[in-house]
C-alpha cells in the first residue's frame, strides 16, 4: 500500500471519529444535568424507587374486587369404593368413578378494615358416573353462594401489609433522594478533581515555558562564558524533569476524564473539556443548627425510625399468634341437582352455613414466646441502631464544619502565597538575567512558585468539597 495513501486513510479516520463526537465543554451545572439524568447511580436508585412505589399500587389494586374464572376440563376418577350390598348383607368393593366438566366464577372482595373476605361463587358441573354394577344417568348441579371468612382476636394483616408497603415506599424515595444527593456530591467530587488535574498540566505547560526561558537564557550567558556550564546543565536537567512532569500530568488528566465520562454516563469515546470559576464565598456554619438539619433530614436516620415501626408491628404481629383467636366463617346461597340441565335454574334449595372456630392455643413448649423474644431482640437492635446513628451524624457534622473552617484558613493564606512567589520568581528572574543569582536559586523559585499554585488551586477545591460535602451530610443547601 502507498504510504501517502494510508497516512491519508489514518488522517480521515481520525476526522470522521473527532466529528461523530465533536467535543463537549462542561459546565458543573451541565455534568450534574446529565448524571441526574443519566448515571448508573441515579437509575438504580430510581429503579428501586419505581419497584416500591409498583408494590404500593399492587397491594392496594389487590384490596379490590378481584375477579377469577376456574374449569376443570376435566376432572376424572376411577377407583374401588367399598360399600354395603343390601343383596349380600356385607360390604364389598365395586369399580366405580366419574367423569366432570365444572367451572367457577369467583368474586372477591378483601375488606381491610375487618381483615375479612367476602367471595360470591357461582359453579355448574355435569358429571356423568359409572359403576360396573349400575347404569347411572348423566346429572348436573348448579350453585350460586356469599361466603364470609372473618378472622376475630388477631392481628389485622391486610391492613398490616398495606401500612409495611407505604412504609417502604417512604424510605425508597428517602433512599432515592439521598442517592440523588450522593451522585451530585460524587459528581461535583471528580468535577473539582477533573478540573485540578486540568489546571496541573496549565501549570506544568506554564513551568515548562518558564524553564525554557530559563534555559535559553543560561545558554546565551554560557555561550558568552558569564556562566559555568553546570549552571547551564543544571537549568537543561530542570527543563527535561518539568517536560516529564507535563507528560504526567497530561496522562493523569486523560484518565481522569474517562472516569468522569463512566461516572455521569457519558460515552467513552465522547471528547469533553471542563471549565469553571471556582470561587472562594466564605461561609459561616451554626455547627448545633446543621446538626438539627441533619438529624431532622438524614434519610438513613429516617429510614431507621422507620425500621422500629416495622418491628414493632412485627412484635404485635408474632405475639398475636400465641393468643386465643377465632374464625368466623359463613356461607349463604342457592342450589340445584337434577338430571336435565334446563330445570337447574329453578325451584333450588337453599345452601346454609355458618362456623365459628375457637383457636386456644394449649401447648407450644414455648415457641411463640421464642419468636416474641426474638422479635423484640431485633426492635430493640432497631433502636440501638437509630441512637447510633444520631451519634454518628453528630460527629460527621462536627468533623466537616471543622474541615471548613480548616480550608478556610489554608485558602485564606495559599493564596497570598502565591502572589508572594509569583513576585519573588520575577524579580529572581531579572537578578538571573542581571547576573547576581545561580540558575539553582531561579530554580527554586521557580520550584516554589509551582507548588504554591498547586497548594492554593487544592485548598480552594478542599473548601468547596467540604461546604458541598456539608450540604449532602445535612440536606440543607449552603
Amino acid at each position: 500500500m502507498n504510504k501517502k495513501y494510508f497516512i491519508k486513510i489514518i488522517f480521515l479516520s481520525i476526522f470522521f471519529l473527532t466529528s461523530a463526537y465533536p467535543q463537549k465543554v462542561l459546565t458543573l451545572n451541565e455534568s450534574l444535568k446529565i448524571a441526574l439524568r443519566q448515571s448508573y447511580g441515579i437509575k438504580s436508585v430510581e429503579y428501586n424507587l419505581i419497584s416500591s412505589q409498583k408494590n404500593l399500587e399492587a397491594l392496594k389494586l389487590g384490596l379490590r374486587t378481584s375477579i377469577d374464572m376456574e374449569f376443570d376440563l376435566p376432572r376424572y376418577s376411577r377407583t374401588l369404593s367399598s360399600q354395603f350390598n343390601p343383596s349380600t348383607g356385607i360390604e364389598q368393593f365395586f369399580e366405580v368413578g366419574y367423569t366432570t366438566l365444572e367451572g367457577r366464577l369467583l368474586f372477591t372482595q378483601p375488606v381491610a378494615f375487618t381483615n375479612g373476605t367476602f367471595t360470591l361463587a357461582a359453579s355448574m358441573w355435569g358429571r356423568d358416573q359409572f359403576s360396573r354394577n349400575n347404569n347411572l344417568p348423566v346429572d348436573y348441579y348448579s350453585n350460586l353462594s356469599l361466603r364470609l371468612r372473618q378472622p376475630l382476636f388477631t392481628f389485622n394483616t391486610q391492613e398490616a401489609n398495606l401500612r409495611r408497603a407505604e412504609i417502604n415506599l417512604e424510605k425508597s424515595q428517602r433512599n432515592y433522594d439521598r442517592g440523588e444527593s450522593e451522585v451530585i456530591y460524587n459528581v461535583t467530587s471528580e468535577f473539582y478533581r477533573l478540573f485540578q488535574s486540568k489546571k496541573q498540566v496549565e501549570i506544568a505547560e506554564e513551568k515548562v515555558k518558564q524553564n525554557e526561558e530559563s534555559y535559553n537564557t543560561a545558554m546565551i550567558k554560557y555561550n558568552a562564558g558569564l556562566i559555568a556550564e553546570v549552571e547551564a546543565l543544571q537549568l537543561e536537567l530542570d527543563l527535561s524533569q518539568s517536560k516529564n512532569q507535563l507528560l504526567n500530568a497530561e496522562l493523569s488528566y486523560k484518565e481522569q476524564k474517562d472516569n468522569f465520562k463512566l461516572l455521569i454516563g457519558l460515552n467513552i469515546d465522547e471528547s469533553i473539556d471542563v471549565i469553571a470559576d471556582i470561587d472562594y464565598k466564605p461561609i459561616n456554619v451554626d455547627v448545633e443548627e446543621a446538626i438539627q438539619f441533619a438529624l431532622n433530614k438524614r434519610p438513613e436516620l429516617l429510614n431507621s425510625n422507620a425500621d422500629i415501626t416495622l418491628n414493632e408491628m412485627n412484635v404485635d404481629e408474632v405475639d398475636s399468634r400465641g393468643n386465643i383467636n377465632a374464625m368466623l366463617s359463613a356461607n349463604f346461597g342457592i342450589n340445584k341437582n337434577d338430571e336435565k340441565i334446563r330445570d337447574l335454574f329453578h325451584e333450588f334449595s337453599e345452601d346454609r352455613s355458618v362456623v365459628l372456630t375457637l383457636n386456644v392455643p394449649m401447648l407450644d413448649w414455648g415457641k411463640n414466646n421464642r419468636e416474641v423474644e426474638s422479635a423484640q431482640t431485633n426492635l430493640e437492635l432497631s433502636k440501638l441502631n437509630y441512637e447510633n446513628q444520631k451519634e454518628s451524624i453528630k460527629k460527621e457534622i462536627i468533623y466537616i464544619v471543622n474541615k471548613i473552617e480548616s480550608a478556610k484558613s489554608r485558602v485564606e493564606v495559599l493564596s497570598k502565597s502565591v502572589e508572594l512567589a509569583e513576585k519573588s520568581y520575577n524579580i529572581s528572574l531579572e537578578r538571573f538575567r542581571a547576573g547576581t543569582i545561580t540558575s539553582f536559586d531561579l530554580s527554586q523559585m521557580q520550584l516554589r512558585l509551582t507548588d504554591a499554585r498547586i497548594s492554593s488551586l487544592g485548598a480552594l477545591i478542599d473548601y468547596n468539597l467540604a461546604v458541598s460535602e456539608l450540604s449532602r451530610k445535612t440536606m440543607h443547601e449552603y
